[in-house]
This record gives C-alpha cells, sequence and structure tokens, in this order.
C-alpha cells in the first residue's frame, strides 16, 4: 500500500498536468481582448481618416468663397449684374480653376446670387454645394458691394 507521502505527490503531478494547458475559457477570454483591441484600432484609423476626408473639403470649401469674394470685389460695379454658378474640381489639384458644371469630375459647386439694396449698395450672396449630392456645404456668405457716385 503507497504512503501518504506518495498519495500526494501523485496527486499534485495530476493536478499539475491537469493545469499545464489553456482552457478554453482562457482562449476565449484572450481572443475577445485581442478582437476588441482590432476594433478599437480600427475605429481610431476610419475616424481619422473621415476627419482627414472633411478637413481636405472644408479647406476647399473656403478657398472657393475665397476666390467668389475676390471676384466681386474685382468686378466693376453693375446696377443689373446676374447671378452665376461655377463648379470646381478640387480632387485635381494641378487645375482647380473654375468652370462650367458640366462633367463628372467636379465636387464643389459655387452658386453666386445678388439683391439690390439701394442704387449704390448690392448684397452678394454665395452658397456652396457638394457634387454630385446637391448638398449645402455649411452657411452661405453674404457681402456687401458698394460704389460711390
Amino acid at each position: 500500500m503507497p504512503s501518504v507521502r506518495d498519495r500526494l505527490t501523485s496527486t499534485l503531478k495530476d493536478r499539475r498536468k491537469a493545469q499545464a494547458g489553456t482552457t478554453l475559457i482562457e482562449l476565449l477570454v484572450s481572443l475577445m481582448i485581442v478582437g476588441l483591441a482590432l476594433v478599437l484600432i480600427v475605429g481610431t484609423f476610419s475616424t481619422g481618416l473621415l476627419d482627414a476626408t472633411l478637413a481636405k473639403r472644408n479647406t476647399a470649401v473656403d478657398a472657393v468663397v475665397q476666390y467668389e469674394m475676390e471676384k466681386i470685389g474685382a468686378s466693376a460695379f453693375n446696377p443689373t449684374p446676374a447671378a452665376y454658378s461655377e463648379c470646381f474640381a478640387t480632387e485635381n489639384p494641378t487645375s482647380p480653376a473654375p468652370a462650367p458644371c458640366t462633367g463628372s469630375e467636379y465636387t464643389l459647386q459655387a452658386d453666386v446670387t445678388w439683391q439690390p439694396y439701394s442704387s449704390t449698395v448690392q448684397q452678394w450672396t454665395i452658397a456652396i454645394s457638394s457634387l454630385p449630392s446637391g448638398a449645402q456645404v455649411g452657411s452661405p456668405v453674404s457681402i456687401l458691394k458698394v460704389t460711390y457716385q
């Protein structure tokens, strides 16, 4: 008959063998932690990409508004000017010049309208919309053009 010491040693060896590998629960917990970390990393990258895209669009919108304001300011005062629209290809950095809205390569459209205040004052409004959706970007910008007689 084995001694108590032999039985205790045998029992301890059996326990160590039983605990030597990883259990299914441990594997599932570790997979959940790795999965959560991957989801957070992918979410961070997609958020960064979206922020960069919005910043690019907003910079292009600012440039278009500035261009149109300078165009209005540089033109001679006309008592009956015509409203107009111009499209901008902001994805083409070599030629972001305005053009008629006839192609699919344009991403922004500037609609420029005016209202008379008096015979010497006009209010010009610049509204920017995104193409091809036509959704308005930001708020319209209004400026006053004054002539001295």
